[in-house]
């Protein structure tokens, strides 16, 4: 057997890592996470396999985000008066369930892939940082040999259950008992590595209005509904990440690849989230609790654009072989849908002189708790 050590892509991960930064501690991530880019080693036959484990290892991820951004919405029942208003900072933290912390990687449908080292029970990003399960891909060659094209060990998870979400929020009271919500973040560059866009809008109304004898009702009924949009891409071609080819290697006329070829890569990550929910609550001169129930869903879409280098073993005569230089275009694209669906939310807010502080909790696949503070008028 001819083994080929494969040329790691772990700076893919200390994109991803850039780029989700929220999700756990930067520099937890960045430690955990340096291997999954070994994934694309596969090369491009066998890049279905690649885009399971994607998807698989980040599925926590991408629903923990999408429930922590449908949070944080309401922190009362009650709406403002006309023209009222607030301004705050929300920050969620959605709890991984157990079950989400691992997979069995022998029951993801590898189709090239084999496991040869260590225990089928795999991390996610949120899981254990320990593991010890190696993969290969192994080809057999026209003459008999098998060459190992790839050989990794899968990453290791953060060991950081919670995926926090921070939100800026603000809110106008508008006629007939009616706040309008928006969350706005325009691009902007995010360090050096490329830009991050947020968008928001809900709306909540009274139903007490429309009650027989809603007014004289002790508690305050309203309907709430919000969409959020998060997204961010970041070109690939300065440091620390390195995606030209590395080593020693053959170049057919057809694969002749000049350093420019690889500035135009990127990965590209987006987040779309809604959630509609039945309010109720009771308002105090400084205690507001309010709860309610609802529904919520969230789509998370992860691809990586662009030219990337990958080899191959190729005949060198003698028996031997040498690497060859192929490339992909647009190697990973992957849509992760959001475990929630159900919600229920229960919380508190003080209300002091223009300021406000707020804590609650919505239980759902994904459960959430969220601490806001900001300033309100009426």
């Amino acid at each position: 057997m001819v083994k080929y050590a494969a040329n790691p892509f772990s700076s893919f991960l200390i994109a991803c890592t850039l780029l989700i930064c929220v999700a756990a501690p930067s520099n937890r991530a960045y430690g955990q996470l340096g291997d999954l880019g070994d994934f694309l080693n596969v090369g491009e036959t066998a890049v279905g396999d690649a885009e399971l484990l994607f998807s698989e290892y980040l599925q926590p991820f991408a629903s923990g985000f999408g429930a922590g951004v449908n949070a944080g919405w309401v922190d009362r029942a009650r709406t403002h008066g006309l023209l009222g208003f607030h301004v705050k900072i929300n920050l969620s933290a959605a709890v991984v369930p157990d079950v989400d912390q691992f997979f069995m990687v022998d029951e993801i449908g590898l189709n090239y892939l084999r496991r040869y080292q260590g225990s089928p029970e795999v991390p996610t990003f949120s899981g254990s940082s320990s593991t010890d399960t190696r993969l290969q891909y192994v080809f057999e060659a026209p003459d008999g040999q098998e060459l190992v094209l790839a050989d990794f060990e899968m990453p290791p998870g953060t060991g950081y259950r919670y995926i926090m979400t921070p939100m800026i929020q603000a809110g106008v009271g508008l006629p007939m008992d009616t706040d309008l919500m928006v969350r706005f973040v325009p691009p902007f560059s995010f360090l050096d590595y490329g830009e991050i866009y947020l968008y928001g809008l809900g709306i909540k109304h009274e139903l007490n209005q429309w009650l027989p004898g809603g007014a004289l009702l002790p508690v305050t009924f309203s309907i709430m509904g919000g969409y959020t949009s998060f997204g961010t891409s970041a070109g690939l071609n300065a440091r620390p990440f390195d995606f030209s080819p590395q080593g020693d290697f053959f170049s057919s006329d057809a694969n002749e690849t000049e350093p420019d070829d690889w500035d135009n890569q990127k990965i590209v990550f987006s987040t779309d989230a809604w959630t509609l929910n039945l309010i109720a609550g009771k308002s105090l001169p400084i205690f507001s609790f309010y709860g309610g129930v609802g529904i919520e869903g969230s789509k998370t879409n992860v691809s990586l654009e662009g030219e990337f280098p990958y080899y191959t073993e190729v005949p060198a005569g003698n028996g031997e072989y040498r690497r060859e230089l192929n490339t992909f275009t647009d190697p990973v694209d992957i849509s992760f849908d959001g475990a929630n669906r159900f919600r229920a939310m229960a919380g508190v807010r003080v209300s002091l002189p223009l300021l406000t502080f707020n804590v609650d909790y919505t239980y759902a696949d994904y459960s959430v708790v969220t601490a806001g503070f900001g300033i309100s008028l009426r």
